[in-house]
């Protein structure tokens, strides 16, 4: 019950001005609950974070810039009770992957965008005992989708991204951990266009080292 108490305080603290839909949660080593909702000015969606303490009570709120496109589509806690938020953020009119942490107090830390003149999306984060974050997403590419999965350092710097292309339909990275061991593994859905199960999609499990070599594929 606490839990969902927590929740609706979290809903209700919400700006009154803006339509909003609660869309990500997590939780630190110590319990506290960080909610990252994507709100809409009327105009633009724009991204908040919020961190409450086990008790239910608010600890801080970030908003960010209401006057761009964004919408949060992944988290991950590091092991130093900081948030980063994987978002979409429309530029000149095309989807790019942008990143930004918020440190346990909710100081404003680090900022990275992803722009290789691609539509970029990020569908899950995770990070691994390190505090490295591994994002996974897609990118378009010519009229097909490739799950790719993207690796950067605690304080944001870019290390490795590397691709998944079944070189026939699209695949999307749906699901990711990290072990430990320090491997990222990636769920991805694969259309299978040329097999006995044509037109459907398979699950493929994708398993990457620290330094980005792919280790297996099941």
């Amino acid at each position: 019950m606490m839990g969902l108490g927590l929740l609706t305080l979290l809903a209700a603290a919400a700006l009154p001005a803006a339509a909003q839909d609660t869309q990500l949660t997590a939780l630190d080593r110590g319990g506290d609950l960080y909610t990252v909702m994507n709100l809409f000015t009327g105009a633009n969606e724009y991204v908040q974070v919020r961190k409450a303490s086990s008790g239910g009570m608010i600890l801080w709120t970030q908003s960010r810039n209401s006057f761009v496109e964004e919408r949060a589509a992944a988290t991950a806690v590091d092991p130093t009770g900081g948030i980063m938020v994987a978002a979409i953020q429309r530029l000149q009119g095309r989807r790019t992957m942008i990143l930004f942490h918020y440190t346990t107090d909710g100081q404003y830390d680090w900022q990275q965008t992803y722009n290789d003149n691609m539509e970029d999306v990020p569908t899950v984060a995770a990070v691994d005992r390190d505090g490295n974050f591994y994002v996974g997403g897609n990118a378009l590419k010519g009229n097909r989708y490739v799950a790719r999965l993207w690796k950067y350092s605690p304080q944001g710097g870019f290390i490795w991204v590397r691709e998944y292309d079944n070189g026939a339909g699209n695949t999307y990275a749906q699901q990711l951990q990290t072990d430990m061991t320090g491997n990222a593994v990636v769920g991805i859905s694969s259309f299978q266009s040329q097999s006995a199960t044509s037109g459907q999609y398979s699950l493929v499990t994708v398993t990457y080292d620290g330094y980005g070599n792919q280790v297996s594929i099941r």
